[in-house]
């Protein structure tokens, strides 16, 4: 399925490269791009995607060959919403813009909130909602911090968000678009955590909710490249870790959705989420003494990245 969507991918990545501006956050970990979408990545199957190097020394292909867990086949990053106004929407690192296409903008000084690298893109459903994603990280994290602020244009109900990532970790070095998924771990439950390793290699990539202010679940989708819908997400569905079935293995998607319910007009509501990346299934998202975010830091920046989104769908 993969190889089949990767022509019509490139045909539709040609055109809009002429147009991108993605960038590039690098530390010790970790290389991601920061897309035209709002998504992780550089556009399409451009690298690069999400790299990491689980020795920290910034060695991102080693032998030559990256590990890069999104931009192998058909690169799948994204994110969604819905609610009872808008129905179903979604951006895409590569297909779909239902927010726009935008550059991203690289955050420095006091806007980076004392982070070694971080950048914010927002984008819009016109008439309904402004969204901002912000990401962040330092130099010896092994995670990228998400803030997602979404603000309302009109009153909203049942609004929910999710996100969406086909996880790639064997692909360059051993060919396989296969991976060990499973939902929670030895640190953090199922409704905060999903993941999926390398059979080969190991290398383990997740999505991981910091903030537990909005209820959240986990999925696993045997689609290994589009967003499910938030609300069917937020049943939850997948193999639990430490159950009696705590995997399945094959070329499928993480999902993680988060009820926010009713907002106003100008009312926001902001997620604080993170990719987090390591070389074990079992304790991933503890960083191996990566930095943990503040909450009250994020939450300070959420509002003003919102009164910033305002002022410039204003103007």
């Amino acid at each position: 399925m993969k190889r089949l969507l990767l022509s019509a991918l490139l045909t539709t990545g040609f055109a809009a490269s002429a147009m991108a501006a993605p960038l590039t956050l690098t530390g010790d970990y970790v290389r991601v791009g920061i897309s035209d979408y709002g998504t992780l990545g550089s556009n399409g199957t451009t690298s690069p995607g999400i790299l990491h190097d689980s020795t920290g020394t910034q060695n991102f292909a080693p032998g030559g060959i990256a590990n890069d867990y999104l931009t192998p086949g058909t690169p799948s990053e994204g994110f969604a919403i819905n609610s009872a106004q808008t129905g179903f929407r979604v951006n895409n690192n590569a297909w779909t813009e239902d927010f726009g296409f935008a550059s991203p903008t690289l955050l420095t000084g006091g806007a980076a909130q004392g982070y070694d690298n971080a950048a914010s893109w927002t984008g819009s459903l016109a008439g309904s909602l402004s969204i901002t994603n912000s990401y962040f990280f330092n130099n010896g994290d092994e995670r990228v911090v998400v803030q997602t602020v979404i603000t309302a244009l009109q009153s909203l109900g049942d609004l929910v968000f999710g996100r969406h990532l086909d996880p790639d970790p064997d692909v360059n070095r051993f060919n396989s678009y296969d991976t060990r998924n499973t939902r929670g771990n030895t640190l953090f439950a199922p409704e905060d955590l999903v993941s999926a390793a390398g059979l080969s290699t190991g290398l383990t990539i997740g999505i991981l909710d910091l903030q537990n202010v909005y209820r959240s679940n986990t999925g696993i989708n045997t689609s290994c490249c589009n967003n499910d819908d938030p609300y069917n997400v937020l049943a939850g569905y997948g193999p639990v870790f430490g159950s009696a079935t705590p995997f399945n293995d094959g070329d499928y998607g993480l999902q993680m959705a988060w009820f926010i319910g009713d907002l106003e007009a100008g009312q926001s509501a902001t997620l604080t989420y993170a990719y987090v990346m390591g070389a074990r299934q079992s304790d991933v998202g503890g960083d191996n003494g990566g930095t943990v975010p503040e909450p009250g830091t994020l939450a300070l920046l959420g509002l003003g990245l919102a009164a910033l989104a305002r002022r410039r769908l204003r103007q």
